[in-house]
């Protein structure tokens, strides 16, 4: 069957609107950073008695200079679902050796372990690089309000296929002013794995920080949803420099 050249268009055009608006309607749907973050209600799909278990991994090159590596859990645990849709937890960090007094909190919307993990990721470049750690939970809070938005990905939650998304920002590249005081630490990653189909929101948390100098030691640190099987993918790097400082 042929068709005139007018019709040819005709169907070209009427193709390239239906994927233009399917585009929007995708990108309309991917939350930006801080929605996903610090807005987003996480613990909505998790009902009252529930414990999410996530379990914790710490890598480092050189244990005896920057700390041992171990493995480890950090429980959340949702004690009442309130009437105004908020959770009183109680987060137990670590078990064993390492475990930590549990904390309880009332009235949470979001998940308490995306704070342990800023934290963590805090402490780990301060551990590495040195500096002010006040300083550099800045330089997170600016790159979480200027880097890139989330990439769409799929990955295994018990044994199903999720879709979600991924997040990655480096918030030192873009801090010239101060580079050659990072020892080489400046491009360390850290990643997020979210999903609504899973509990919590947060699947994963991930922490990369290595050098180039010469004798600097590596540290990854991760953090995943008991049950979620993290994508391998190639390193994700930050679609923009995060507030650049010259």
């Amino acid at each position: 069957m042929q068709h005139s050249l007018s019709n040819v268009r005709r169907i070209s055009l009427a193709a390239a609107a239906v994927v233009l608006s399917a585009a929007t309607a995708f990108a309309a749907e991917a939350p930006n950073i801080t929605a996903a973050l610090f807005d987003k209600s996480h613990l909505d799909r998790v009902a009252a008695g529930t414990k999410l278990t996530y379990n914790f991994e710490r890598n480092a090159s050189e244990p005896k200079l920057i700390g041992p590596n171990f493995k480890n859990v950090i429980e959340l645990t949702v004690d009442k679902v309130n009437d105004n849709a908020t959770r009183d937890v109680t987060v137990q960090i670590f078990r064993g050796e390492l475990e930590r007094e549990p904390r309880q909190i009332e009235g949470m919307t979001g998940n308490p372990v995306l704070v342990f993990f800023l934290d963590r990721a805090v402490s780990g470049f301060s551990l590495l690089a040195g500096g002010n750690g006040a300083y550099h939970k800045n330089r997170f809070r600016v790159a979480m309000r200027t880097e890139g938005g989330l990439a769409p990905v799929k990955f295994d939650y018990n044994g199903k296929e999720v879709e979600g998304y991924r997040l990655a920002i480096r918030p030192f590249t873009g801090d010239r002013k101060n580079i050659d005081k990072m020892k080489g630490y400046e491009n360390a990653q850290f990643d997020f794995l979210m999903s609504d189909e899973v509990p919590g929101y947060f699947a994963a948390f991930q922490s990369h920080y290595d050098s180039p100098k010469p004798g600097s030691p590596s540290l990854d640190e991760s953090i995943v949803l008991d049950g979620v099987q993290v994508p391998q993918t190639a390193p994700q790097t930050a679609p923009k420099t995060a507030g650049e400082v010259k």
